[in-house]
């Protein structure tokens, strides 16, 4: 296979890498969904290679197989995009539009799904969106590094965890309402970063506005009340009614084994 047989775009858990070599992880500069993308940051660092999942390096090629005349390249200053001139699409080869993910699903309060259209730059084309979308999470993204919890939270609705701090992130998974998280982080723009074990770095993103949040949490002993669990984790049973608001309770009834959100 040469690089014409691999992708241009990668979907799910794949990525493209870029390391000095495959086995020597501490070398690699980044990870990207695109192939444009992977070999900009190659070609701005020498010795370099893009990788494909398997380990195979597919760039820069042993010999000169791109048509230079065809194909140019060109990197945004000051950025990781790239765009290709590219020739125009024959009549027995139409163009394929790539599909670009630019909605955030959740699940309304009555269970049926509704969605929110990502904001995008007026006059801005498809190709323009979908390039912005490409970028390399750990450029895009940048986190604190941590890597033990701060916070917990419970989903709200059905909500998408994302690979960024944006709608214009990647979708990683899904989780349902009710589903508990730890939080790694809050975010500036008022996302937070949560373990998230479907994504390949460990963390994802999910949306303030669809998450509960407590300072820790508890779990529903034998013989224990909500009064008796207020008293052992907030110092006062009379503050248990902070924490039946806090988890949604219509009831002072609570069922051993259940984890609650403490303020």
């Amino acid at each position: 296979m040469n690089i014409n047989d691999y992708p241009s775009k990668l979907t799910g858990t794949a990525y493209y890498y870029v390391r000095t070599a495959w086995e020597d992880e501490e070398s690699q500069l980044g990870q990207y969904r695109t192939l444009k993308s992977a070999i900009a940051k190659a070609d701005a660092n020498p010795g370099s290679f893009v990788f494909s999942g398997d380990g195979i390096a597919i760039y820069p090629e042993e010999e000169e197989t791109m048509d230079t005349a065809e194909e140019t390249v060109t990197v945004s200053e000051g950025t990781e995009e790239i765009s290709l001139d590219e020739p125009e699409p024959t009549q027995d080869e139409p163009e394929q539009a790539e599909e670009t993910e630019d909605k955030e699903v959740v699940a309304a309060e009555d269970g049926a799904v509704k969605t929110d259209s990502d904001a995008s730059g007026e006059g801005a084309t498809e190709d323009e969106e979908a390039d912005a979308k490409t970028e390399a999470v750990e450029d895009v993204y940048p986190n604190d590094g941590n890597t033990e919890p701060i916070l917990y939270g419970k989903a709200t609705t059905l909500v998408n965890i994302r690979d960024g701090n944006s709608l214009d992130a990647n979708r990683v998974t899904v989780i349902r309402k009710g589903v508990l998280v730890e939080i790694l982080e809050e975010c500036d723009n008022g996302w937070f970063r949560i373990k998230c074990d479907a994504a390949e770095c460990g963390y994802g993103y999910i949306a303030g506005e669809y998450l509960t949040v407590g300072s820790s949490i508890y779990t529903v002993q034998p013989s224990d009340s909500l009064w008796k669990i207020a008293e052992k984790t907030l110092g006062s049973g009379q503050k248990y009614t902070a924490i039946k608001a806090l988890n949604g309770l219509t009831s002072n009834v609570i069922k051993v084994s259940m984890v609650l959100l403490i303020p």
